[in-house]
Formats: structure tokens, C-alpha cells, sequence
């Protein structure tokens, strides 16, 4: 008999990847487990990683979609790790 395909996770949000992350961190710093539960945390943790990133530039881009300038304009530009824009000459 064929295995049923589990149903995809739920996506975390930012601030529970994060959680979960710190949590798996300090199983793996603390040497907590044998090394299949530490190889299965370091593959969450890596798991993780790549979904934080991919949300974050989802919300990225959603950001350069609302930024709008005193004239109506809307700014589209990279801004910078403090919130300002970058310098476009640099």
C-alpha cells in the first residue's frame, strides 16, 4: 500500500522561524540528542533559513510597493539596513 502524501507545513511566520531557530541552535550547541536528531535540526535550521529569506524579500518588494513620495509618486528603489534610501551613486 502506497504511502498518503503528507500535507505541505504551514509556512511560520518571521518571528517563529526565528523562535524555532534559536531553539534548534542551542539543542545543537548544548549537544542534546544523538546525531540523526542533530542532523534532522541542522536540516530544519537550513529548512528555516531559506524560508525567513524568501519572506523576507516577498515583504521586501511589498515595502517598495507602498512607498510613496510627498507628489504621489511611488519610490521603488533599494533602501538601506537604517530604512533610508541607499545612495544611487554609490
Amino acid at each position: 500500500m502506497a504511502k498518503a502524501a503528507k500535507p505541505p507545513e504551514p509556512t511560520p511566520t518571521v518571528e517563529e522561524a526565528l523562535a524555532e531557530l534559536e531553539a534548534l541552535v542551542g539543542r545543537l550547541e548544548e549537544g542534546e540528542g544523538d546525531l540523526e536528531q542533530a542532523l534532522s535540526d541542522f536540516e530544519r535550521g537550513v529548512h528555516l533559513v531559506r524560508s525567513c529569506g524568501e519572506l523576507l524579500t516577498t515583504m521586501e518588494l511589498r515595502v517598495q510597493q507602498l512607498v510613496v513620495t510627498e507628489d504621489g509618486e511611488i519610490l521603488a528603489g533599494p533602501f538601506g539596513a537604517d530604512g533610508s534610501e541607499e545612495d544611487e551613486q554609490a
